[in-house]
């Protein structure tokens, strides 16, 4: 009686093993979902927290990428967006901490709100030529953010898209028609910010720099006529 214990234990131990072993194996590399070209979620794997971070490339033949789908990716340093991908949906790669750049497909139009929001160690953005709107705190957060080029397809940016980042000098693009209020909200070492001549309408009644402590100079076409409030040591310089 106490032999067959002893086998039984055994053999139970076996099975525990082996349902580990299985776990381990089917789990240790990260993995896309993707269903019908939307790219799901990307599963993290066990190799995840034990391996570098590494680049990542959204494979050819997505065309859209869903909601939080990299949400708290720690593995992702850099992301390539294939430019199969027509869309993005909010929150797709927020909280990536270890994120530290970003290509955009060229097909992409919008950057949906909260989409980078807190990847706070995001240095480089590659924007493409066909993006028309950035959106609601899309890059909000991302404090080691200092520098990023505008094409001029650009013709709307949200509120507080840009609000505690890094960004130091911005020139906003020839085209864009609306900036959404708080844009740059916290951002405590921009210093310069040069205005389109295309922007038609800014948003809460021209807030946009609060907690800007280190902005000195703002730059405006001639024929500018909408309102924005800023500190009383402000330098305009007009153009």
């Amino acid at each position: 009686m106490v032999y067959n214990s002893k086998k039984y234990n055994n053999v139970l131990i076996t099975l525990f093993i082996c349902v580990i072993l299985c776990y381990i194996i089917l789990n240790f590399q990260s993995k896309f979902l993707i269903e019908n070209n939307v790219l799901i979620k990307y599963k993290m794997g066990i190799s995840a927290y034990i391996m570098p971070k590494k680049e990542i490339k959204i494979p050819d033949g997505v065309m859209e990428i869903g909601e939080s789908a990299f949400k708290n990716c720690s593995e992702l340093k850099k992301i390539i967006i294939s430019n199969s991908v027509v869309k993005i949906n909010s929150a797709a790669f927020s909280g990536c901490k270890n994120l530290t750049e970003v290509e955009l497909s060229e097909n992409l139009v919008e950057i949906p709100l909260f989409c980078f929001e807190s990847c706070e160690n995001l240095r480089t953005v590659h924007l493409n030529k066909k993006l028309e709107n950035i959106g609601i705190a899309a890059f909000a957060g991302c404090s080691n953010l200092q520098y990023i080029e505008f094409p001029e397809s650009i013709k709307k940016i949200g509120e507080l898209a840009f609000c505690y980042t890094g960004l130091k000098n911005v020139e906003l693009p020839e085209g864009l028609i609306y900036l959404g209020g708080e844009v740059f909200m916290g951002a405590m070492d921009l210093e310069e910010v040069k205005f389109p001549k295309s922007l038609r309408y800014i948003d809460a009644e021209g807030y946009l720099f609060d907690e800007c402590i280190k902005l000195n100079k703002i730059k405006l076409p001639e024929s500018f006529h909408l309102d924005i409030k800023y500190e009383s040591g402000v330098i305009i310089e007009y153009y």
